[in-house]
């Protein structure tokens, strides 16, 4: 099994090529995943200063980041950066990233393949592949808060918590549909002439009818418009309560199409890839749906944001 030597091999990764296959969707685009980031910076800098300067402490250490900023922002993208520009980090981490529950049975020992240990003195980071973002979660959360820790290994651990604790709140990768990640559905929304895929639909478009396009403006207007008991309520729980939430927003608002589709439709193929979903089922969303889709991504995107200063305030305490 491939491990990953993150000390000698990520850090000091070329940008390699992207990989030319086929790939299912990368969760959030950087925008959903910024704006999460400058959430939980926002309200740890309001309720929790000397953690907010932790934070930027240990990413100013940050110094053989060629891919992205190194600020929290562009640290939030930085695991998916890994994955698109190395294919050994994509080899070694993309199953990290989702929770994928069977849509009849959703089974969590299975969908994080068993939860597999880390072998005593082993860094999170050289963790087996397969394994699910709940778990990984949980092992960088506890290396982050552990002294004994090395700064690249606590780094490390603070960049894929910025990433990860978005991605077990993005509903496509808390079910498993066998369509790619939502890669493979093709949705025609409410007044547009060309059918998108999906996973482009919830995880770039939503966000921006949603949220906008500035990433700092939406964190300031979500951070606005909270309540304390709505920051209460969702500081709590575990990565694995937070992917079955995620999994059941993935039932009633992801998947909740119109009764029938409105025929089939072949997407021409991404530039570098092959195309592989072929003729693809085509829904019609309507004004409800667009609403539902809305309202969850802006639900989700606002507790992602509360769990992820959560996690960073009692990992850096």
């Amino acid at each position: 099994m491939i491990r990953l030597r993150l000390c000698s091999t990520i850090l000091g990764l070329a940008a390699a090529v992207i990989l030319c296959q086929p790939a299912q969707a990368l969760a959030w685009g950087s925008e959903a995943h910024k704006i999460i980031a400058l959430l939980a910076e926002r309200l740890l800098e309001t309720a929790d200063p000397p953690v907010q300067r932790k934070i930027t402490e240990l990413l100013a250490a940050d110094k053989s980041n060629s891919w992205t900023t190194t600020d929290v922002a562009g640290e939030s993208v930085w695991a998916d950066a890994l994955r698109e520009k190395s294919p050994e980090g994509r080899a070694a981490t993309w199953k990290w990233h989702s929770v994928k529950l069977d849509p009849d049975n959703p089974d969590l020992n299975k969908a994080c393949f068993n939860h597999p240990p880390l072998r005593p003195m082993m860094p999170a980071s050289h963790g087996p592949q397969e394994d699910c973002s709940a778990d990984k979660i949980s092992q960088f959360a506890k290396e982050l808060a552990d002294p004994g820790a090395s700064a690249t290994e606590r780094l490390m651990a603070l960049q894929f918590l910025l990433n990860l604790v978005g991605d077990i709140h993005d509903p496509l990768l808390a079910i498993e549909r066998n369509d790619q990640g939502g890669n493979c559905v093709a949705v025609l929304p409410l007044g547009s002439k060309a059918p998108m895929r999906l996973s482009d639909y919830w995880e770039d478009k939503i966000v921006a009818d949603a949220e906008g396009t500035d990433p700092a403006k939406a964190a300031q207007q979500i951070a606005a418009g909270m309540t304390a008991v709505d920051i209460r309520k969702w500081s709590g729980g575990t990565p694995e309560e937070w992917a079955r939430e995620s999994y059941e927003v993935a039932k009633s608002a992801v998947y909740s199409f119109p009764v029938e589709a409105g025929g089939k439709f072949t997407f021409p193929a991404r530039k570098g890839e092959a195309e592989v979903c072929g003729a693809v089922p085509l829904y019609r969303l309507d004004a409800g749906y667009r609403s539902r889709a809305a309202g969850a991504v802006k639900e989700q995107l606002a507790k992602a944001g509360v769990r992820l200063a959560s996690l960073l305030r009692d990992s850096l305490q």
